[in-house]
């Protein structure tokens, strides 16, 4: 995403777009992700984390390789469809698979996993700050953009090459299990227990013994306060009491036998019934105020964050100072990617304070509001030290708000609906995403500031939606 928006001036000047139609590259983007969302996430649920864990990153980097050598807006466009399909499907459930694992004392790092956003953020920025000015058009005079205008195409290719690397460590240098809580609801204590014993095995424990099962429920199940818990989602399947114990894994089979396994896979994630099914019970009157709610806070949220973040760098260059140059916009652009590797690190240490999860998203929303009416005005005026104090005071709260966020609803959802709850709420996210750019292009006609304002509005109205929020995730299992 970081990617482009860096791209995205390159990408006008390239094929000649109007500021009223640049948006729908940034939108094909976030369609793509709002639709791995609402497939991916429903597929982690029936099938395992780890069908998506293992495919998302593949299809992402195909797409990226075939966008860089898109020779028209439109295929461009197309393409970071599918390189979104990919990356939707991989966020929401990168958290599920985290949270599954973790014991509940250490939860809090949930929150920091999404330090890896903002470091993707800084990699991606330095790698523009490396490659766009020099093989970008001049600022001034003529320009052949199919000679001198291919550094956008080197970025996504290097991004797309950096990905590939990930896939290989995902699928061939890192062995991860499915989750114990996703066995637990969908196999049986069986199967649990092996995966628990390999996990424990890995990091140095004792080898837990065959009657280590209860141990391994007690473990699953506690939330510090015992088992009967208000929000003590996760149940011990009484239909394991007279399950056999049984090797994890599945028989091998032939090639035919598999092809056809395969086939009905398909077939089943294809179901679109059965997906919908699994909606029904984020609605049941224990959850139902939670889910709208949640859902709510990511679109809003999405709408009022992508409206500013997407254009940043044409917000950079259409209110630089005189003398500046296509290297202090994206240097610029490079310090509020930095700015944000903090706020990662603070929300981990927020959200176990008094703040909470929730009261820690209202602090840094409400922040992340005050932090664009500077920029609003720093832009205007042409200032650029308070430009950058301003940016950079929005990408540390910004980030800290969506640690949070992040954090906040795979553990407010019991693990029965986990994947298809984040799915739908990140599925939401790219819709207001896909709007974003759209309302975006259509407001710069009018003033390169009306969006910033527009953003704040919203970023205060999820605030809102964050202070009525009835649960509070911190001291409950998950």
């Amino acid at each position: 995403m970081q990617c482009t928006a860096c791209i995205l001036p390159r990408i006008q000047r390239h094929y000649g777009v109007s500021n009223a139609k640049i948006g729908v590259m940034s939108s094909s983007m976030f369609l793509g992700l709002m639709c791995g969302a609402l497939v991916w996430g429903p597929v982690s649920d029936r099938f395992g984390r780890l069908v998506p864990y293992r495919w998302t990153l593949v299809v992402s980097a195909t797409f990226g390789l075939l966008a860089s050598a898109a020779p028209s807006f439109g295929l461009l466009c197309v393409c970071l469809f599918g390189l979104g399909s990919g990356v939707g499907g991989n966020m929401p459930v990168d958290g599920a698979i985290f949270l599954e694992f973790i014991p509940r004392e250490k939860r809090h790092l949930l929150t920091m996993l999404s330090v890896f956003f903002s470091l993707g953020s800084v990699l991606t920025s330095a790698v523009a700050l490396a490659l766009l000015p020099p093989f970008s058009c001049p600022e001034t005079g003529p320009c052949d953009v199919s000679k001198q205008n291919n550094g956008w195409r080197y970025l996504l290719v290097t991004m797309a090459l950096v990905t590939i690397v990930m896939v290989v460590l995902r699928n061939g240098w890192f062995r991860l299990y499915e989750t114990p809580k996703f066995l637990l609801q969908n196999r049986g204590r069986s199967d649990v227990v092996v995966v628990l014993k390999k996990v424990a095995s890995f990091n140095g424990a004792r080898r837990a013994g065959d009657d280590d099962s209860d141990d391994a429920r007690g473990s699953l199940m506690s939330d510090g306060s015992g088992s009967g818990s208000e929000h003590a989602w996760l149940e011990w399947p009484e239909a394991a009491e007279n399950e056999a114990a049984e090797p994890a894994g599945e028989p091998a089979l032939g090639r035919r036998a598999w092809a056809g396994a395969a086939l009905a896979r398909v077939r089943a994630a294809c179901d679109v019934r059965a997906h919908v099914r699994l909606v029904r019970p984020l609605f049941a009157p224990g959850l139902r105020r939670t889910t709208t709610l949640v859902w709510a806070i990511w679109g809003v949220v999405a709408l009022g964050f992508t409206m500013f973040n997407v254009f940043l760098p044409k917000f950079l260059e259409t209110h630089k100072a005189a003398g500046q140059t296509q290297v202090a916009v994206y240097r610029d652009a490079l310090v509020y990617a930095v700015s944000g590797v903090p706020g990662s690190l603070l929300g981990a240490w927020l959200v176990d304070t008094r703040l909470g999860r929730v009261y820690s998203m209202v602090l840094a929303t409400t922040v992340s509001g005050l932090a664009l009416i500077g920029f609003a005005f720093a832009a205007r005026a042409q200032i650029p030290a308070l430009t950058i104090a301003a940016s950079s005071v929005f990408g540390l709260t910004s980030t800290l708000m969506f640690a949070v966020i992040y954090a906040y609803t795979p553990e407010v959802f019991r693990p029965a609906v986990r994947g298809t709850a984040c799915g739908m709420a990140s599925a939401i996210g790219r819709v207001a995403g896909i709007v974003a750019p759209l309302i975006t292009g259509a407001l710069l006609e009018l003033s390169t500031t009306v969006p910033m304002y527009v953003s704040v509005a919203l970023l205060w109205a999820a605030a809102g939606c964050m202070f009525v929020l009835p649960i509070e995730t911190r001291d409950i299992a998950a």
